[in-house]
């Protein structure tokens, strides 16, 4: 979607969202609880300090109404000036940047590290290899024990993806990429540790560690999620924590 396209819908960009939740449409369906999942994680993050968060395509910011502000230090980059200046309504405390992530990051950011870099309903976006090329990128700017946190439409399998699409051809859209899990999974080094929910068969949650860093696969760390527990899948489900 252009961003040109993105600065005429940022007056009615939450109302959309609204809509699909309410009647539960693809693609943003699970847009309020994904956002839930991801404001709670970021929420218990043990630590006096405040917490560090960088959201690449900020959007609205409507994430944040989740999260006790004096809690965040919170950076946004979006490339739509219209949807920043809602942004700014709902975190005026928020450094805000207009930027195209396609260039990567800006230079006054090249030298921060972050406890989390978020990044939702953004993927769908773009095509395969530059989610690997922005996973490769930011995960390089977490602080110790960060996560990437990625919430989007996306397929735990090929499989999946095939028969979610052979069910009904309005779930055909022009211009989204329909990402798959599996497939991520396979590019990525050894070093990094990948979880994933499956929220619904086309939408989910990747949280990306540094693999001596990762906790999600660890049971007792679960135990938060409840009935999500088991939807959490690791790339290295058999570690246990001591």
């Amino acid at each position: 979607m252009s961003n040109k396209c993105y600065d005429d819908l940022a007056k009615d960009y939450d109302a959309m969202i609204n809509k699909d939740v309410e009647n539960y449409q693809f693609p943003y369906s699970e847009h309020y609880l994904v956002h839930d999942i991801i404001a709670e994680y970021i929420s218990e993050r043990n630590n006096d300090n405040r917490v560090k968060v960088l959201d690449i395509g900020i959007g609205t910011a409507s994430l944040y109404e989740k999260i006790i502000p004096e809690k965040l230090d919170l950076v946004g980059i979006d490339n739509c000036e219209a949807m920043l200046e809602i942004a700014k309504l709902r975190c005026p405390e928020a450094r805000l940047i207009n930027f195209n992530i396609k260039k990567g990051l800006p230079e006054e950011l090249k030298n921060e590290r972050f406890d989390f870099i978020v990044i939702s309903y953004v993927f769908m976006h773009f095509d395969f290899e530059f989610i690997l090329y922005f996973i490769d990128l930011f995960r390089k700017h977490l602080a110790p024990f960060g996560k990437l946190l990625i919430g989007d439409v996306m397929f735990y399998s090929q499989e999946n993806k095939e028969k979610f699409l052979k069910s009904d051809d309005k779930y055909e859209i022009p211009g989204l990429n329909y990402h798959v899990y599996e497939e991520i999974l396979e590019r990525i080094d050894d070093n990094y540790d990948l979880s994933f929910m499956e929220v619904n068969v086309y939408t989910g949650i990747i949280i990306v560690e540094k693999l001596y860093e990762s906790s999600l696969q660890f049971e007792d760390t679960l135990v938060k999620y409840k009935s999500n527990t088991v939807k959490w899948k690791s790339s290295h489900p058999g570690k246990k924590s001591e």
